[in-house]
């Protein structure tokens, strides 16, 4: 029995389940923001999308294994870790891209498209880049804005269309300040392990004031389209104003708190935290209109 409990959390972190479920959850914001109702395509979306991250998922432990053994933070993930063999990983994550896309082409081939396109960009794209440049945020932010057009497009409703490009770009903003306040969290690791960091020409303090500014203007974009009505409207929309200023307010409390070490992982969470809350804003925008 403990032996088989061993194996499902040795499963669990090589799929990093946490990130998995919030790309789906992302995905199924999508598919709430088509309008279209709940239909028979929205099992097969979260089946073939969770699946299809865990597979990805798997296959960037495999590819960034070497790296991994190098650094604190990720040394006891299965691989380096030997809690599993590297070709047993690579199988796993093979097994479940390949399920995860036939699921999703049940919902239309568009959906498995988009990730098949977003595996790539995680995977070799983005993975590349992260020793060559900081630019490598771009395609790893991209990544995050596709889950949301999976979903959408999985319902039926057509690209493009205003609400879910929307929703999709404020994805992709809030994926930077997420990727930096890492770098500031493990920057130390990262060089170490021969990723680009911002320890050159940077102070830590001016990464600090670019995140919160990134957020800043971020939310901001956020509250100017809902105001101008192209999101939420009526209580809807003063929820998001009330939401938005209550955020940034304790953001920059935590950001620039006295315990700086703590205060990175809290703001981590939080920027995290309240990308859900808009998220589950957006569903049930949806549902009740």
């Amino acid at each position: 029995m403990r032996n088989r409990m061993k194996r499902i959390l040795f499963f669990a972190d090589l799929i990093k389940y946490k990130l998995s479920l919030a790309v789906t959850f992302s995905a199924v914001t999508g598919y709430f923001i088509s309008g279209s109702g709940i239909n028979n395509s929205i099992i097969p979306l979260i089946a073939g999308i969770f699946l299809l991250t865990a597979g990805a998922a798997a296959l960037n432990e495999f590819t960034e294994k070497d790296s991994d053994a190098t650094m604190v933070r990720t040394m006891n993930r299965p691989i380096p870790g030997r809690k599993i063999t590297a070709v047993r990983a690579l199988v796993i994550s093979a097994i479940l891209i390949f399920a995860g896309s036939l699921i999703l082409l049940t919902t239309g081939v568009i959906p498995m498209f988009l990730g098949l396109i977003a595996i790539f960009l995680y995977n070799v794209v983005y993975t590349k880049l992260k020793k060559i440049s900081l630019i490598s945020i771009i395609p790893g932010a991209i990544v995050g804005a596709i889950p949301p057009l999976i979903g959408f497009a999985s319902a039926g409703a057509h690209l493009p269309q205003k609400e879910i490009i929307l929703f999709s770009s404020f994805m992709f903003l809030w994926q930077l300040p997420h990727f930096w306040l890492i770098l500031i969290r493990y920057n130390d690791d990262y060089r170490r392990a021969g990723f680009k960091t911002f320890s050159t020409g940077f102070s830590e303090f001016r990464i600090r004031l670019l995140v919160f500014a990134w957020v800043v203007l971020t939310t901001l974009l956020l509250i100017l389209l809902s105001a101008d009505g192209l999101i939420f409207t009526g209580l809807m929309n003063s929820l998001l104003i009330l939401l938005n200023c209550f955020f940034i307010l304790l953001f920059y409390s935590i950001l620039f708190g006295k315990d700086e070490v703590r205060s990175v992982k809290t703001a981590f969470i939080l920027i995290n935290s309240f990308s859900l809350v808009v998220m589950i804003l957006f569903i049930v925008h949806s549902v009740i209109s």
